[in-house]
């Protein structure tokens, strides 16, 4: 999974030895950690059919009631949203194993941790605790596309156990996801791994979720090898969750875009999954039984050059093909660009993928609502002071609630001359995708400035710092001592702006206000 790289600046750095070499003993059924809880309460059964984006719990949020102590607000997320299942993204290893078990930490972060002081760990915490007290749940991604997974930090089937288990209890989860993608692919980790994950679901009946790369044409070989590694070594594998992202063009074929190749995913997933569960589990799935274990995750908006923009068109075409093939899960990586916390170039409106997934995750999936017109915002009368500059867009904006931000629509018609006075009338229209019309009018009021009161400029005076004169009808205030500088062609004065009668201030066109 694509992971995001704005986090806090944390003042421990991260181990730079990962990796132990332990003797693997499954000769014995090791100790699971002793019942653990962190203080966030405890999940919930999840639906067979969910919508679930990814969330980025250590990219640091500064948007106001958006965040816990610099992390996503997962309650005002799903109040905005309607999303009531989360995959967090993610815990990784930090370092050396301790006490049994991997040391770990969201991000890799060895402060983000249980038992650290840490005020941004705190949030973490609180974000989920609430949020599952508002009705939600969360499930945590172990692994990611960068830093070490905990099956690389360890080969001891016994250490990976209770470090999951402490994990999984400590959380109060029902449900996990293993996102293995690069190197972390690789087979006898793995198989390790699994063997630790069927102890841990033994003892505490958590649902797994394998998250893995994928090509148009199905899994890769890697892929495949992991796939196996867990079905060959008992776990119960809720979904295989299938990222249909970032495929490079050289894989498309003709015709073909990213939308309607994440479906040929999908599809050549699902042949897979009916070869390898009758491979390796015996069990025969139908095409129904193998999309019912299928989730899909798409990156939205722009992932980098190599790749088309994920566009909400392109969202509605994935969404389409797991509503009617009843696939286990979608998701997106991530709520966190949906929500605008960050700046991506392909992300044209506030939650504008979450209104085509929210469609997913319901016996009878809601209908799309009927258009509605777009609305004009910011739209009033208004009067400037002849000679003043005068802008018909600044703060004016439009929005939609099927399009989101159409504020680049907008077209005004009408002028006003700010150097004859005068009542000016400007119409405002904006038009969305579907025809609809929204226009609303405004007229501004082009008035002889009120001159303030004060002194008229004396050339022969020494002004200070704050001193104000009245110079050709224009006040200025003095930034220093100066004497003999004409305040219209000097930096040691600034021009103080003119009240309208709407409480607004003008600027003197061409001469912008400093303080």
């Amino acid at each position: 999974m694509i992971k995001s790289i704005t986090k806090k600046i944390l003042a421990t750095s991260l181990a730079t030895v990962m990796l132990l070499p332990c003797v693997n003993s499954m000769s014995t059924v090791p100790a699971l950690a002793a019942t653990t809880d962190y203080g966030v309460g405890h999940g919930v059964t999840w639906p067979t059919q969910v919508n679930a984006p990814y969330v980025d719990m250590v990219e640091w949020i500064t948007k106001v009631d958006y965040n816990y102590n610099g992390v996503a607000n997962l309650t005002k997320l799903s109040q905005d949203t309607g999303v009531k299942y989360f995959n967090l993204g993610f815990i990784q290893a930090t370092g050396n194993v301790s006490n049994g078990k991997v040391n770990w930490g969201w991000g890799g972060y060895s402060v983000l941790t249980e038992g650290s002081n840490d005020t941004q760990y705190a949030g973490l915490k609180q974000s989920i605790k609430d949020f599952r007290s508002n009705g939600g749940d969360v499930t945590i991604s172990f692994g990611g596309l960068s830093g070490t997974p905990l099956w690389e930090a360890s080969s001891d089937v016994n250490v990976l156990a209770a470090t999951y288990t402490d994990i999984v209890n400590g959380y109060g989860l029902t449900r996990l996801d293993l996102d293995v993608e690069g190197g972390a692919q690789n087979k006898a980790s793995n198989i390790t791994n699994a063997k630790a994950i069927k102890l841990v679901q033994d003892a505490t009946k958590v649902d797994v979720v394998l998250t893995l790369p994928v090509l148009p044409s199905g899994l890769t070989s890697e892929g495949l090898g992991v796939l196996e590694a867990y079905l060959a070594n008992g776990v119960n594998l809720k979904a295989v969750n299938i990222m249909t992202m970032c495929y490079g063009d050289g894989v498309l074929l003709p015709g073909e875009n990213y939308g309607t190749a994440s479906v040929r995913a999908m599809t050549s997933t699902k042949d897979q999954l009916k070869d390898y569960y009758k491979k390796f589990t015996g069990a025969t799935l139908s095409d129904a039984d193998a999309y019912a274990k299928l989730g899909t995750t798409c990156s939205i908006g722009y992932e980098g050059s190599s790749f088309p923009t994920f566009t909400p068109d392109l969202a509605k075409i994935v969404v389409d093909a797991s509503i009617k093939n009843k696939v286990a899960m979608t998701s997106y990586w991530s709520i966190n660009r949906d929500a605008k916390f960050d700046t991506n170039q392909g992300i044209t409106g506030l939650y504008l993928f979450n209104n085509v997934y929210k469609q997913f995750g319901t016996t009878n999936p809601t209908p799309p609502a009927t258009n509605t017109a777009p609305v004009l915002n910011g739209v009033k009368n208004n009067t400037v002071n002849v000679g003043t500059s005068f802008n018909a867009l600044t703060g004016i904006t439009a929005t939609d609630t099927e399009e989101g931000d159409l504020t680049s629509k907008i077209v005004v018609s009408g002028s006003v001359n700010t150097q004859v006075v005068g009542n000016y009338t400007l119409t405002y229209k904006v038009t969305d995708s579907k025809g609809l019309v929204t226009t609303a009018t405004a007229t501004v009021t082009v008035q002889k400035p009120v001159v303030p009161s004060g002194d008229t400029y004396d050339a022969d005076k020494i002004y200070n710092a704050g001193d104000t004169v009245i110079y050709n009808g224009v006040k200025y205030k003095a930034k220093w001592w100066t004497k003999g500088e004409i305040p219209s062609a000097s930096q040691a004065w600034s021009i103080v702006p003119t009240s309208n009668t709407d409480g607004s201030v003008d600027y003197i066109a061409g001469t912008p206000y400093s303080a």
